[in-house]
C-alpha cells in the first residue's frame, strides 16, 4: 500500500497497516517538523485515537497541554463550558513528528503521478517508481489526486508567547471565527477561518501562515481519500484532527481486510466510502447547518444562552471506531 502524504491521516494509516502485517509506506513531500495551519486542538475523540495508536504518552511527553473547558466569545458575550472529557493542545509541527517517528513514513519524497496498471498502481516519484496494490490519498486539502469543492474561505495561523492555561478560547465575529489553545512551550496557538473578501485585513502582520481555499466536500472519484483530501471537517467543531486520525485508521482496517480477503481495489474503496459515510455523514450534515447559523452571531448568542452544553455535545458526539 502506498499512501500519498505522511501527516496525521497518512501516518496513522501507515502505522495501522504495518501493525496488521501489511507492507505500507506513506510518502511525504515535506520534512518534519514543518509549519502548518492548524488549530492545535486535539478533541477528546482525537485523544482516544492517539491512545488506540499507542502514541498518547509520547504526545504528552512532547509537551501537550490539557484543555478542560471552552470559553466561547460572541457579540460581546462569553460562555464558559466545562468539558466532560479533556482534550489536548499541541502544535501541528510537534504532533506530525510524533506520528511519523518510527512509522513507515518516507519524508522528502514527492508523488508526481499515479497510474493504474493491471491489478494495481504505479506511483511515479522523483526518486523512482513504486508498484502497489492499493493507493490512498492523504495529501490534504490541496491534494492533486482528489477533487474537492472549494469555498471562499482561508485559514490563518500564528503563535503568541503567552499561555492561556487549560482553556480553549473561541471567537465568532463578522469576518469569520477562530480559536486559541495553549501548546507546548507555554505559548498559544491561534487559528482563524476568514472569508476571502476580508483576508487582506488579517494577513499583514508578520508570522502569519495562510492556507486555502478550504473545501468541505469532495467530488466522487476513483481513489480512496482520507483526512482533508476527503473533504475538511468544519474547523469550528474542533474535530479536524480527530477526522484525520480516524479516517486513516478506518481506511487501514478496510484495506487490510480487503487484501487478506482477495478483494479488488474498487471493492475496497466502496467498503471504505460506506463505512466513512456511516460514521461522518450525519456530523457533516449537522455542521453544514451550523455553518449557516454561525454566520448570524446574534442568533448564535441566543442559542448559547439557552444551552451552551448542547453545542459541544453535538459537535463531539462520539464517532464509533
Amino acid at each position: 500500500v502506498v499512501i500519498i502524504g505522511g501527516s496525521l491521516a497518512g501516518a496513522a494509516c501507515a502505522r495501522s497497516l504495518a501493525r496488521m502485517g501489511i507492507d505500507a509506506i506513506a510518502l511525504e513531500k515535506d520534512t518534519f517538523p514543518r509549519p502548518k495551519v492548524c488549530g492545535g486542538f486535539l478533541s477528546p475523540n482525537a485523544v482516544n485515537c492517539l491512545d488506540g495508536l499507542g502514541l498518547l504518552e509520547r504526545v504528552r511527553r512532547r509537551g501537550a497541554v490539557q484543555v478542560d473547558h471552552a470559553s466561547i466569545h460572541v457579540e460581546g458575550a462569553r460562555f464558559d463550558v466545562p468539558f466532560q472529557r479533556a482534550g489536548l493542545g499541541i502544535s501541528r509541527s510537534a504532533l506530525d513528528c510524533v506520528l511519523a517517528e518510527g512509522a513507515p513514513v518516507e519524508e522528502d519524497r514527492t508523488v508526481k503521478e499515479v497510474c493504474e496498471q493491471g491489478n494495481g498502481f504505479r506511483i511515479k516519484t522523483e526518486k523512482g517508481d513504486i508498484e502497489a496494490r492499493v493507493v490512498i490519498d492523504a495529501a490534504g486539502k490541496l491534494s492533486r489526486f482528489t477533487r474537492r469543492l472549494a469555498e471562499p474561505e482561508f485559514g490563518i495561523q500564528y503563535f503568541d508567547p503567552q499561555a492561556r492555561g487549560s482553556s480553549m478560547d473561541f471567537w465568532f465575529f463578522r469576518d469569520g471565527y477562530g480559536g486559541a489553545v495553549t501548546v507546548e512551550g507555554d505559548r498559544s496557538n491561534f487559528c482563524f477561518l476568514i472569508r476571502k473578501d476580508a483576508l487582506p485585513r488579517y494577513v499583514s502582520k508578520p508570522g502569519r501562515l495562510v492556507t486555502g481555499p478550504l473545501a468541505y466536500a469532495r467530488v466522487p472519484g476513483t481513489v480512496i481519500a482520507i483526512g482533508d483530501a476527503a473533504g475538511m471537517i468544519d474547523p469550528f467543531c474542533g474535530e479536524g484532527m480527530h477526522h484525520a486520525l480516524h479516517s486513516g485508521i478506518l481506511a487501514a482496517r478496510v484495506v487490510a481486510e480487503g487484501l487478506h480477503g482477495g478483494r479488488t481495489y474498487a471493492q475496497m474503496k466502496r467498503a471504505y466510502d460506506l463505512e466513512s459515510s456511516k460514521r461522518w455523514s450525519g456530523k457533516r450534515l449537522l455542521l453544514q447547518a451550523m455553518r449557516r447559523a454561525i454566520r448570524h452571531p446574534e442568533a448564535l448568542k441566543i442559542g448559547l444562552r439557552w444551552n451552551p452544553r448542547w453545542f459541544l455535545d453535538r459537535l463531539w458526539a462520539t464517532i464509533p471506531s
